[in-house]
C-alpha cells in the first residue's frame, strides 16, 4: 500500500506498471466507451476493497484523458484520407499559381505570393513527415510499450488537425492577382563610344541636344548613310540628357528596331519599362490607349535606333497633342525610315568624318611602330581618304592592317579599294569597293558561306549553330566529317567574317547577322556567281507569284506573315525551303511536298502548323527539317520514317506526345532535338503510358546519332520514371559527341558515367579520360527549383559549350567530379554540407571560366588556401557568389600565388555574415589583374572592401571599371589606400550605403572615372578631403531617386 501510495503522490510512476494500466485502460475504454459516461468509478473503488482505493483518482484521470484522445485513434484513417484529398487539392492550386505567373510574360510575382509558394514548400514537408509516420504506424500493427502507444495518439491528433490548416493555407491567396508589373527602370547610360577627338560627331551631338531643348520641336531624325555614326551620336546624346535637369521629369526609353512593323515591338518596349500590365491577347488599339493614358500623366523622351520603314505613332500611343513627349530616330534615307503623327519634324544630318579626324579613327588602331614606316603611312593617308570618312570603313580596315608590316599588302589593299563600282549610284560606290575587297581577300573555300547570306531577309539574326547545320545541309563543307569538326569549322569561319567586318554579332547571344548595305551588295555578287539558279527571297507581306516557286532552287520567306501555301507546286529543282517564323501558317496542303523531291533543307519552325502530310515522305533527300517551336504540331505521319536520308531533326518545343514510333527506320539521323517540357504533360497525356513516351529497344538503335538534346522540365516527376530507360539507351550510342540531359538523381548520372561507351571512348588524340571526346554538354543533376530570388547567369556569354549544373547535393559523387573535370561552366546550387569549392579538388576546377555558388547552407569560404595545393581557378572568367547565408571568406587563408588570373567579373549577393570582402590574410588583392567588374549587393554585416592594414599597391586591379554597392547598410570604405590610382575605373553605383562616407578620398586618384550614379542625400553626406577634389566630382553624379 506504502507504494502504491507513493506512485500517486508525484514520484515517477515505473514503465511496466505505466504500460499495464494505459493498456488495461485503453481496452475497458474500447469495448465500453459508450458507457463510460454511466460508470461511477468511485464505486468500482469501494467495491474493489480499500486496498486499490489509492488508485481512485489516478484511474479516473486516466480514464478521461484516454477517452478524450480516443476519437484520433479510432478515426484516423478516416482523417489520414481527408489530408490526402486536401493536400491534392492544395498542389493544384500551385500548380494553377505557377501557370499563371508563367502565362504573365514580364511581370513579377508579388511578394504576398512567394510568401506564399515558401509556405507551401514548408506544408508538403510537414506533410511527408506525417506519411512517413503514419506509415510506420501501419508497418507495426503490434502496439507495445508506452512510446508505441504515446507516437500512435500524437500522430492522431496531428494529422486530425492537418487538413484544416491545409485549407486555411490554400485560401490565403486568390488567383489571378499572383502578379504585379516590374518598377520602372532606372535610366541606363549606353556608355557611347567617346567621340572626343571627332568634332564633327560632337557637332551633329550638339545640335541635336538644341533641338531636344526646343519645346516646339517634338520630333528629330537623325539621318546618315550606313556606317557613319547615327548610333554613335544617338547614343553619345542619349547619356548626356540623362543627366541633365531639363529632362528629369521625362522618362527616358531607348528601342532598337529589329523588323519593319514595328509598332507592337515599341509597344512592348513601352509597356514593360513604365510598367504597365498588358493583356496576352490585347489588340495594339488598347495597348496604344493604355500607353496614351500614362504619358498623359508624364511625359517621355524615345529613341529608336535603325528605323527601317514608316511608323505611326498615333498606332504606339503617342500622339501629337501629348504636351511632354519627344521622340529621336535614326535612319538611312527619308524614303525607308519616316515617323507619322507628330507634326514639326527637324533634322540632322550626320556627314562623314573629315579627313584629319579619320585620320586619327584609323591611327588608333593600327599598330604605332608599323606607322613609322614612310611608305606605310602614305598608303595609309590614302587609303583613310578611300573610306570617305566612313567610321565603319575605317575601323575595318583599319583592323585588316593593324599588324601588317609589308608595304605590298598595304598598297595591294588600296588598290583592291579603289577599283571602280558600275552598279550602285556614286554616293555608295565606297561601300561596294569595300565589300568587294573584303570577298576577294576570302579564300576561295570560304566564298560560298558567305554568300550564302543572301537567303535571309536583310537584318535577320542567325544563330550560329543553325547557319553551321544550313552549310552542311547544303554541301558548302567539302568533307562528309563527323558534326563536331563541321561545327568547329563553321565557328572559324564565322570569327574570320566577324573580323572582316562584313558580319556582326547579333543583340541575342550567338546570333549574327550581316550588315545591311553589306547583304545587298552581296546579292549582287552572288547572282553574278550563280548563273541560272534562282533565289527566291521575299521581304515581309511582298507578294509570291505560285509560278514563281518553279523557278527557284533556294525560297525563303522568312517572317513573311503568309497564311496559305500553294496546293501542289511545280518546283522540282528547290533544294532549300525556309517558312520558319509564320505564325499565321495553320496547315500545309495535302499535296504540297509532292514535287520536291530534291529538297534538303525545310524550316518550319515556329508556325502554328497541327500536323504534315504524308506526302512528307516524297522528299527522300531532305536532310534537315526543323519543326521547332511548332506548338500546336501534336502528330507526325507514319511516313516520317521513310526521310531515309534525314540528318538533323528538331523537335524541341512542339506539342508532340510521345516519341517517333518510326524513329528506328532514321538510321542516318545524326542530331535529335526534343522535348518532354511540353511532351509529357501535354494534356492528350492523361492516358498516355511512359513505355510509349521512349519505346523500348528503338532509341539506342540510332548508330549514327552524334548530338542528343532532351528539353526537361524539372518540375515533371513523370521523366522520373522513364530516365533511367533513355540512359540505358543512350548509354548504346557509339558516336555521341553532345548530350544535352537532366538526371534526376546522382545515380542516373554515375549509370550513364560509368555506362557510356561514348562518354568513355578515346579522342582523336588518344585522350582515354572519360568524357574528353565529347564537344559539348548540357548536364543538370537534381532538381533546379528556381525562385523570384535566385540569380541566374547566362552561360551562352561565355565560348564554352560544356555545362554541369549540380543542385541539392549531399555528397560529392565520383560522377560529379568526373563531369566537372569536363565542364566549362558549373553552377553548384542548394549543396548540403560543402564548406567551400577546394572540397571539389582543383584539378577538376582547373577548365572552369563560369561558376556560379548558391544557397549552400554550409559554405564559409568560396576556396580554403589549406587545401589548395596548387594555382587555383586558372582560367575563371566569372565568379556569382548568390545568397550563402554562412560565407565569411571569398579566400580563407594564404592565396596561391598567380591564382584567378582571368577573372573579370566578381558579382556576389545576399551573404550575410561577410564583413570582409578582400581580406589582409588573403592577399587576393593584389592578385586580381584583369578583374573589371565587381558588383556586391545585400550583405548587412559587410563592412570594407579591402580590409584596413592590407598590402596594396597604387596600381592593384589595374583593369577595374565598374563597382556596383548596394544595400549594404555597414560599409564603412572600399580601401583605406589613399595612394590606389584605380587607372581604369569609370562607372560606380552606390545606393543604399548610408555609413560610406570617404569614397573622394578613396577614388580622388581615379581620372578616368566619369559617373557616379547615387542619390542625393548620400551625395550631400560625404566626406570630401579638400574643396579641389569636390570640385573635381561636382560633375561625375547622377542621382537617383
Amino acid at each position: 500500500m506504502e507504494a502504491c501510495i507513493s506512485i500517486t503522490q508525484g514520484n515517477v510512476i515505473p514503465p511496466l506498471i505505466m504500460s499495464y494500466l494505459i493498456k488495461a485502460s485503453l481496452t475497458f475504454i474500447c469495448n465500453f466507451s459508450d458507457r463510460m459516461s454511466t460508470v461511477d468509478a468511485t464505486q468500482i473503488a469501494q467495491a474493489a476493497g480499500p486496498a486499490v482505493q489509492p488508485l481512485e483518482h489516478f484511474f479516473l484521470w486516466i480514464g478521461r484523458y484516454l477517452k478524450r484522445k480516443w476519437g484520433y485513434v479510432n478515426n484516423l484513417g478516416e482523417n489520414f484520407k481527408q489530408l490526402e484529398i486536401e493536400e491534392g487539392r492544395l498542389l493544384n492550386k500551385e500548380v494553377d499559381a505557377r501557370r499563371e505567373i508563367e502565362r504573365n510574360v514580364g511581370r513579377l510575382p508579388t511578394q504576398e505570393c512567394n510568401t506564399w509558394l515558401d509556405n507551401i514548400r514548408e506544408k508538403k514537408k510537414e506533410i511527408e513527415d506525417l506519411k512517413k509516420r503514419h506509415q510506420s504506424i501501419n508497418n507495426n500493427k503490434c502496439l507495445t510499450g508506452l512510446c508505441a502507444l504515446s507516437s500512435l495518439l500524437r500522430l492522431g491528433k496531428d494529422i486530425a488537425k492537418e487538413p484544416n490548416k491545409i485549407r486555411v493555407l490554400k485560401d490565403e491567396i486568390t488567383l489571378g492577382h499572383l502578379t504585379e508589373s516590374p518598377p520602372p527602370a532606372q535610366y541606363v547610360r549606353k556608355h557611347a563610344t567617346r567621340i572626343d577627338d571627332f568634332q564633327t560627331l560632337i557637332k551633329s551631338v550638339k545640335e541635336a541636344q538644341d533641338l531636344l531643348e526646343d519645346d516646339e520641336i517634338k520630333c528629330i531624325r537623325i539621318l546618315g548613310l550606313p556606317g557613319v555614326g547615327k548610333t554613335t551620336v544617338m547614343e553619345n546624346l542619349h547619356d548626356k540628357v540623362i543627366v541633365t535637369n531639363r529632362f528629369k521629369d521625362m522618362r527616358i526609353f531607348w528601342v532598337t528596331l529589329t523588323v519593319k512593323d514595328c509598332v507592337e515591338e515599341i509597344q512592348q518596349e513601352l509597356s514593360k519599362q513604365l510598367g504597365l500590365k498588358v493583356e496576352e491577347n490585347s489588340s495594339n488599339q488598347s495597348r496604344a490607349a493604355s500607353i496614351s493614358k500614362e504619358l498623359e500623366r508624364k511625359g517621355c523622351l524615345l529613341f529608336l535606333d535603325q528605323v527601317v520603314s514608316e511608323i505611326d505613332l498615333r498606332k504606339v500611343g503617342i500622339y501629337d497633342d501629348h504636351s511632354n513627349v519627344k521622340v529621336v530616330f535614326a535612319c538611312s534615307s527619308k524614303n525607308s525610315g519616316r515617323i507619322c503623327g507628330l507634326t514639326r519634324i527637324e533634322e540632322v544630318k550626320i556627314r562623314a568624318l573629315q579627313q584629319d579626324e579619320a585620320q586619327k579613327m584609323f591611327n588608333k588602331q593600327v599598330n604605332v611602330d608599323i606607322m613609322r614606316d614612310p611608305e606605310i603611312n602614305d598608303t595609309a593617308a590614302l587609303l583613310v581618304r578611300e573610306c570617305g570618312g566612313m567610321p565603319v570603313l575605317i575601323n575595318v580596315i583599319a583592323r585588316k592592317l593593324e599588324d601588317e608590316t609589308d608595304p605590298a599588302v598595304w598598297r595591294a589593299t588600296l588598290s583592291q579599294l579603289q577599283a571602280p563600282s558600275s552598279q550602285l549610284n556614286e554616293e555608295l560606290e565606297e561601300f561596294s569597293r569595300f565589300f568587294q575587297l573584303v570577298y576577294n581577300t576570302l579564300k576561295d573555300t570560304d566564298k560560298p558561306f558567305l554568300l550564302y547570306w543572301e537567303i535571309f531577309p536583310v537584318g535577320y539574326e542567325i544563330h550560329r549553330d543553325y547557319i553551321i547545320e544550313c552549310w552542311r545541309t547544303e554541301h558548302l563543307f567539302t568533307q562528309n566529317r563527323r558534326l563536331w569538326e563541321i561545327r568547329d569549322s563553321g565557328h572559324r569561319i564565322l570569327t574570320e567574317f566577324l573580323r572582316t567586318g562584313v558580319v556582326e554579332r547579333g543583340t541575342k547571344s550567338r546570333h549574327y547577322k550581316m550588315f545591311e548595305l553589306f547583304q545587298r551588295i552581296m546579292r549582287r555578287t552572288a547572282n553574278r556567281n550563280r548563273g541560272s539558279h534562282e533565289v527566291l527571297v521575299k521581304e515581309a507581306c511582298e507578294r509570291i507569284e505560285e509560278k514563281e516557286w518553279s523557278n527557284a532552287e533556294k525560297i525563303s520567306l522568312i517572317s513573311h506573315g503568309l497564311s496559305t501555301l500553294p496546293e501542289d507546286p511545280q518546283c522540282s529543282a528547290i533544294l532549300t525551303l525556309l517558312l520558319q517564323e509564320n505564325q499565321n501558317l495553320r496547315r500545309i496542303p495535302e499535296s504540297f511536298f509532292t514535287c520536291m523531291e530534291k529538297l534538303r533543307l525545310l524550316d518550319l519552325h515556329g508556325t502554328r502548323i497541327t500536323s504534315l502530310p504524308p506526302c512528307i515522305s516524297s522528299l527522300r533527300n531532305l536532310r534537315s527539317l526543323y519543326l521547332n517551336n511548332c506548338e500546336e504540331l501534336e502528330e507526325l505521319p507514319s511516313e516520317i520514317g521513310q526521310l531515309q536520308s534525314l540528318e538533323i531533326f528538331d523537335l524541341s518545343g512542339t506539342g508532340i506526345l510521345g516519341f517517333l514510333h518510326k524513329i528506328e527506320e532514321l538510321t542516318n539521323l545524326k542530331c535529335l532535338r526534343i522535348s518532354f517540357e511540353k511532351n509529357v504533360s501535354s494534356h492528350n497525356h492523361v492516358q498516355g503510358q511512359l513505355r510509349d513516351i521512349v519505346p523500348l529497344n528503338k532509341f539506342s538503335g540510332l548508330a549514327s546519332l552524334e548530338e542528343l538534346s532532351i528539353d526537361v522540365d524539372h518540375y515533371n516527376r513523370k521523366w522520373n520514371h522513364i530516365v533511367d530507360v533513355i540512359v540505358e539507351q543512350v548509354n548504346e550510342l557509339k558516336k555521341l559527341t553532345a548530350l544535352y540531359l537532366y538526371f534526376p538523381k546522382v545515380d542516373s548520372l554515375k549509370t550513364f558515367v560509368s555506362g557510356s561507351k561514348s562518354w568513355n571512348s578515346e579522342n582523336r588524340q588518344g585522350d582515354k579520360t572519360p568524357g574528353s571526346c565529347f564537344r559539348s554538354f548540357n548536364i543538370s543533376v537534381g532538381c533546379y527549383h528556381q525562385t523570384n530570388n535566385c540569380s541566374s547567369f547566362d552561360m551562352l556569354e561565355c565560348s564554352a559549350e560544356k555545362h554541369l549544373r549540380f543542385c541539392a547535393g549531399e555528397e560529392i559523387p565520383d560522377s560529379i567530379l568526373q563531369v566537372l573535370k569536363q565542364a566549362r561552366t558549373f553552377e553548384l546550387i542548394g549543396h548540403q554540407n560543402a564548406p567551400n569549392l577546394s572540397v571539389f579538388k582543383t584539378d577538376n576546377l582547373r577548365g572552369l571560366q563560369i561558376c556560379k555558388v548558391e544557397e549552400c547552407k554550409e559554405m564559409n569560404s568560396i576556396i580554403h588556401g589549406g587545401v589548395t595545393e596548387r594555382v587555383a581557378f586558372e582560367c575563371l572568367e566569372k565568379l556569382y557568389i548568390i545568397n550563402i547565408p554562412k560565407l565569411v571568406h571569398i579566400w580563407e587563408g594564404s592565396k596561391q600565388h598567380e591564382s584567378l588570373p582571368q577573372l573579370k567579373t566578381l558579382i556576389l549577393k545576399r551573404c550575410p555574415m561577410l564583413k570582409i570582402l578582400f581580406s589582409r590574410e588573403s592577399g587576393i588583392t593584389q592578385e586580381l589583374p584583369k578583374l573589371q567588374c565587381l558588383e556586391v549587393e545585400d550583405c548587412p554585416e559587410l563592412e570594407e572592401i579591402i580590409e584596413t592594414g592590407s598590402d596594396v599597391r597604387p596600381l592593384a586591379l589595374p583593369q577595374l571599371k565598374n563597382i556596383e554597392l548596394r544595400n549594404l547598410p555597414k560599409l564603412l570604405t572600399i580601401s583605406k589606400v589613399a595612394q590606389m590610382v584605380w587607372p581604369s575605373l569609370e562607372t560606380m553605383e552606390i545606393k543604399t550605403c548610408e555609413m560610406l562616407k570617404d569614397l573622394p578620398a578613396t577614388m580622388q586618384n581615379a581620372v578616368k572615372l566619369r559617373m557616379i550614379t547615387c542619390t542625393v542625400d548620400w551625395k550631400n553626406g560625404l566626406v570630401w578631403p579638400s574643396q579641389k577634389v569636390e570640385q573635381l566630382f561636382q560633375n561625375r553624379f547622377l542621382y537617383i531617386v
